[in-house]
């Protein structure tokens, strides 16, 4: 009923943006009605608070809170402060939210303002500032509310600073700034919580404001259809979309209604795609050529082998440089690797290159050149060396620094292959191709070269991207203050703050994100979960694997290659003739050590076993009748998933590369790719793998396995003696100004 009364309200428009908004929200079942209370559910149990220390208040009041005394809560947040002051803040927030709900409003601001104040930054100035700008609002004093958002607008978690903002403009009656930051929400947020909120505003705005009210820009509109499609939710998008067509025009209104085939062939209705996008003629050259493009989409989905032909032809005729083209020779030229087809790609690969020389893109094109020139042994020193030379960022620089050496080698000068064998391993210490450069360099051939002075001089030369010097693993002024805060926290069990505390850090202080990484996991490792203590080092240490395993601390690799359940891994390696640390690897890639993860493929465990494969592969064991739960056991998990490796070991002469090829994307591609040599050592058949994933997979998996071996092979680990580098003499972290960036 109410979506019909606003329509009338409207005079029966079905044209405006806001067919769009009602559309969506009904499609996605979310109403335009004020938000409801919550159903009454089940309360989650509370346990009771870990008093502990100085900071033992804190949780006493965080208990308090949790179970609605919010008085008690509130006195035991100012003694909290008293007792504590390292955590000041944390009480004061806890106070905040606590006087909120008793509609103590000069208390809130006080509490909010103790939580501004701190010296070092606190994680809460953002969410202390959301409670006091809903207090100023409800308090009825909406310029200072409009005052402290804009101040605290980029420290306020979003969408609800948009939210907050819209609202405090509303409130003092610039309606027009309103409208603009709800649409904010609408349109940039499309799958968040607040829409219901933004939308109901906007809807009462439309009826407020009539003629005046600022139609949304044709661009947020496509913006929101495009983070619907980002959100896998094509249907959502394309009513976005049809709603939007008829209230946009020129280049927007093209690029729409291509988009509406996209939706289609992105909900899996590609013959209905491929008619839509034939048919629709559209002026605008860049809506053209992503129209190609999406044909070309279609017909390799309907016909993997259909002619795309005519389509590479239009497009080289009326879009020669557009961005769409190059994806497309991409698109078209990577498939032909996947059949084999040297004829298709290979030119297809030339003039991708030629075309779009300098385009970040186009470092793929230049490398299948230069690959398969050193493979037929064509030109191949000049295409290696350009690549190094005009791709230096590339993701495949470092293959280019290997083949570059083995190509010298072949040429007998050991002393050009060395320069850039060692290149290569002070570049990408703890790559795959390190790896075979370190082998390369224990041969006795190269040993005792001496680096060519004219290699050499090329490589530095060459532009690479600078990285930042390797950083100190001991704590800073800044980093010290937030692992003491931390610990006080862990200490009267807050270990969500505490875990909170050290993530905070690591996103806002601007440096020694390694140091906040490294404590991360050794909390996780601590509460036995090595999958969350990895993904946090690669969360918040993410260039670590650039480092070289001397600079920084052998636990801090431990934690990064991490070998749990490692009795039930050597002990089944040990039964099937396996090296336990490749299998290692291969769990690490495969579920990271979390024994409970179930992949959108449908495999199981550490191993990620599908069901029917573990079904097929328990008959070899005697005794306990199979099920798929099983998987999740991780020691039934590896004793099915080293067998099954053994299997696809055997089936292709023992090679590991063929092995992962298999075990990645299945033993018939992985046969089929093995016929495309001879290949004159492993590597050249890992990059003539077609498919990018698994071309990746082999590489990261031998790389894991090396390091595995290098930290736990011996009784002590193979690496060079870590000698720390001193913390950072200043901090450059300490009270950030949080109003640095307000809002406009």
């Amino acid at each position: 009923m109410r979506l019909k009364a606003i329509e009338r309200s409207w005079g029966q428009s079905i044209r405006g943006s806001w067919l769009s908004l009602l559309l969506l929200i009904a499609a996605s079942s979310v109403a335009f009605a004020p938000p409801r209370s919550p159903k009454k559910t089940a309360r989650p149990a509370i346990h009771t608070p870990k008093v502990v220390g100085i900071a033992g208040l804190i949780a006493v009041a965080q208990h308090q809170l949790d179970l609605g005394n919010l008085p008690a809560a509130a006195q035991s947040a100012e003694s909290a402060s008293s007792k504590a002051p390292m955590l000041d803040d944390y009480a004061q927030y806890i106070r905040a939210q606590a006087e909120y709900g008793l509609k103590d409003y000069v208390e809130v601001d006080k509490a909010a303002t103790r939580v501004f104040n701190q010296v070092l930054l606190s994680p809460f100035v953002g969410p202390a500032a959301a409670i006091a700008v809903r207090a100023e609002l409800d308090s009825g004093s909406p310029k200072q509310a409009l005052e402290l958002v804009k101040k605290y607008y980029d420290r306020i978690p979003q969408p609800a600073a948009d939210l907050l903002l819209a609202r405090s403009f509303e409130a003092v009656n610039d309606l027009a700034q309103a409208v603009e930051y709800y649409e904010r929400v609408y349109y940039n947020y499309p799958s968040a919580r607040e829409v219901t909120d933004a939308a109901n505003a906007l809807v009462t705005l439309k009826q407020r404001m009539g003629d005046a009210y600022p139609p949304p820009l044709p661009a947020a509109m496509i913006a929101r259809a495009q983070k619907l499609f980002d959100a896998k939710n094509p249907a959502a998008a394309r009513i976005e979309l049809a709603a939007a067509i008829p209230q946009i025009g020129g280049a927007q209104r093209d690029l729409a209604r291509v988009r509406l085939g996209e939706a289609d062939f992105l909900s899996n209705n590609t013959a209905a795609a491929f008619q839509y996008l034939t048919a629709l003629k559209v002026d605008d050259p860049e809506a053209d050529a992503e129209r190609i493009n999406y044909l070309v989409r279609c017909v390799r989905k309907l016909d993997r082998h259909g002619d795309v032909k005519p389509f590479l032809k239009q497009l080289e005729e009326q879009h020669a440089n557009s961005p769409w083209r190059l994806d497309t020779l991409i698109l078209v030229a990577d498939q032909a690797r996947v059949d084999n087809d040297a004829s298709t790609y290979l030119p297809l690969y030339r003039t991708c290159a030629d075309t779009f020389s300098y385009d970040s893109k186009a470092a793929w094109c230049h490398w299948r050149i230069a690959f398969e020139s050193y493979r037929r042994d064509q030109d191949t020193y000049d295409s290696l060396r350009s690549y190094i030379e005009d791709y230096p960022d590339s993701n495949d620089v470092n293959n280019a620094l290997y083949f570059l050496g083995r190509l010298q080698e072949r040429k007998n000068d050991a002393g050009a292959a060395r320069a850039c064998y060692e290149e290569l391993i002070k570049r990408f210490p703890n790559s795959y191709y390190a790896i075979e450069a370190r082998d390369r360099l224990s041969q006795s051939g190269l040993k005792a070269a001496t680096p060519d002075s004219a290699t050499v001089e090329f490589l530095e030369s060459v532009d690479w991207p600078p990285r930042q010097e390797f950083p100190s693993f001991l704590p800073g002024e800044t980093a010290q203050a937030r692992l003491d805060r931390s610990q006080l926290l862990r200490l009267t069990g807050l270990n969500d703050f505490a875990e909170g505390e050290l993530k905070f850090g690591a996103r806002n202080d601007g440096e020694q994100e390694n140091v906040y990484a490294y404590e991360l996991a050794k909390l996780a490792a601590e509460r036995n979960d090595p999958d969350q203590a990895l993904r946090y080092i690669k969360a918040f240490a993410p260039g670590y694997l650039y480092m070289p395993l001397d600079e920084a601390p052998i636990p801090f690799w431990k934690l990064a290659f991490p070998i749990p359940y490692r009795v039930s891994i050597e002990q089944h390696s040990r039964e099937q003739g396996l090296d336990p640390f490749l299998v290692a690897a291969l769990i690490r890639q495969e579920s990271e050590f979390n024994p409970n993860v179930i992949s959108h493929a449908n495999a199981y465990g550490l191993m990620q076993v599908l069901p029917s494969t573990g079904r097929g592969l328990s008959r070899h064991f005697r005794g306990r009748r199979y099920n798929a739960a099983q998987l999740l056991n991780p020691d039934r998990n590896v004793q099915l998933g080293t067998y099954y490796f053994r299997n696809l070991l055997n089936s292709f002469d023992g090679q590991p590369e063929l092995a992962l090829a298999s075990y990645n994307a299945g033993p018939g591609r992985a046969a089929l790719w093995r016929s495309w040599g001879p290949f004159r050592e492993q590597a050249e058949f890992i990059e003539t793998v077609p498919f990018h994933e698994t071309r990746g997979y082999i590489q990261i998996v031998l790389r894991n396995a090396d390091v595995y071996r290098r930290l736990y092979a011996g009784s002590v680990p193979d690496v060079p003696v870590y000698r720390p580098k001193p913390p950072p003499k200043k901090s450059s972290a300490k009270r950030k100004n949080a109003s640095a960036h307000k809002a406009r």
